[in-house]
């Protein structure tokens, strides 16, 4: 199926653009989960044991396995094989390079691994990009708005047209095969809101929500203009600061799934 069409199943299928964000900090796993790979794997494993009827889709960050190197890619291998069908699987791991280096990112992360998308950071322009775009049953989300706010410190710099606009034009032009997007963080409304209104037809990956103290708001009016966004919720989601694993989890995930409703309500 092609991506831009599975991206849109995955949401209808399950009535939301939540997007559920799995970054596995060992210091904050709950009682009874080692702090070691084997419970890094078995905290993962349950959350998608308990979430996955009501996300369409999963944001794993790469350096939260990475951190263990060969043992940390080999559980993430096998907890992406335990992913029920209809969930789109986003690899976040901000590649950016050109030749040969960016087409081996995009072939470890797309074929050797069976993620559907990646981020992509534009830095290095459209050479840094293309590799992840070539399957047009594969996809990739470019860093456009990032929820930082060290981030306006290059994204803004360029007065009338400040350079994440120049990134959603160079998106724009790349997209005919309707499988890129843009991060936009949540924790940049005006940006938000002004990046939507240019690219109406873009999908967005927006980061910021709950922790990061990103409207929902807003997120989720942008996604409803066009039916075609998700809305991450990483840390708010996996340690709830009350209740007990795994029913706590279970708890968020479901409130979350009802704010991001694409139905308006």
């Amino acid at each position: 199926m092609k991506y831009e069409h599975y991206f849109k199943h995955c949401i209808e299928t399950k009535s939301s653009f939540l997007c559920t964000g799995i970054d596995p900090d060992p210091e904050r796993l709950p009682d009874g989960f080692s702090r070691d790979v084997q419970g890094i794997y078995e905290f993962v494993h349950e959350i998608i044991q308990i979430t996955a009827d009501l996300t369409p889709a999963y944001k794993f960050n790469l350096a939260f396995f990475e951190l263990w190197g060969w043992k940390g890619l080999r559980i993430l291998e096998k907890l992406l094989s335990e992913v029920p069908k209809n969930i789109l699987l986003l690899a976040d791991a901000k590649r950016g390079d050109i030749g040969n280096s960016s087409k081996f990112y995009a072939r470890a992360l797309l074929e050797e691994l069976p993620f559907h998308a990646a981020t992509v950071s534009p830095y290095l322009g459209s050479d840094s990009i293309r590799p992840f775009i070539e399957d047009e049953n594969k996809g990739a989300f470019v860093l456009c708005v990032t929820s930082n706010a060290s981030g306006r410190e290059l994204q803004e710099h360029g007065g009338e047209k400040p350079l994440y606009v120049k990134t959603a034009e160079i998106v724009q032009e790349l997209n005919g095969k309707k499988n890129l997007g843009l991060v936009m963080g949540a924790t940049k409304p005006e940006q938000l809101l002004d990046i939507r209104k240019q690219f109406p037809e873009l999908p967005f990956l927006i980061p910021g929500v709950g922790s990061q103290g990103g409207g929902a708001d807003t997120a989720l009016a942008v996604c409803r203009e066009n039916g075609f966004g998700l809305i991450n919720v990483s840390r708010g989601i996996l340690y709830p600061s009350e209740g007990t694993f795994p029913d706590n989890v279970r708890k968020l995930t479901e409130n979350y799934n009802h704010l991001f409703s694409n139905k308006d309500n």
